[in-house]
């Protein structure tokens, strides 16, 4: 085969490889089980094919260059893959000076669940307003809190299970 078509075999197959073995951890990390076998096995398929390629003639060095290469555009294409998708599911929670009672309403309004709770700050009470969203929503509810409490602090977790959440049928999932 040609030298300059094997390197950019190579660095196509790593670059699909990691693509898939990113989305694979994902899926595995949020307990997929179904999935994380499934991309697990074609990423695990692309990586034998790709590294017998550079093995069978490790003097050429285009080839290692363009493994690695490969595995660097991979795990950046599957993270931005991963972000674009944003599957599962995120807790955002807000701290506000003040009651959090016109924020929690805010974001009912727009169809989002919203769980008031209370709390004592270092000088004051504050308000905490918890709000579980797919991960697709995160964006639109930062928005609205942004607009609503401005100088509110705002934690975005990852919420690895959810059970029994709300959120109108409007809202993207």
């Amino acid at each position: 085969m040609n030298p300059v078509l094997e390197a950019l075999l190579i660095f196509s197959l790593r670059l699909l490889g990691l693509t898939i073995g990113t989305l694979a951890t994902l899926m595995t990390v949020q307990g997929r089980r179904f999935y994380a076998i499934v991309t697990n096995f074609f990423s695990a398929l692309v990586y034998i094919v790709a590294i017998g390629r550079v093995v069978t003639n490790l003097n050429n060095v285009w080839n290692i260059l363009a493994y690695c290469l490969g595995v660097a555009a991979g795990t950046l294409v599957g993270m931005l893959w991963e972000q674009r998708m944003a599957l599962g599911f995120a807790e955002v929670r807000f701290i506000c000076a003040s009651s959090g009672d016109e924020l929690a309403e805010t974001l009912r309004e727009a169809g989002f669940g919203a769980t008031e709770l209370y709390g004592h700050g270092r000088q004051n009470h504050v308000g905490i307003v918890e709000v579980i969203v797919p991960r697709k929503n995160v964006d639109s509810v930062l928005k609205i809190g942004k607009s609503v409490a401005e100088n509110a602090i705002v934690t975005v977790t990852e919420a690895r299970t959810v059970q029994h959440a709300y959120w109108q049928p409007s809202v993207r999932r």
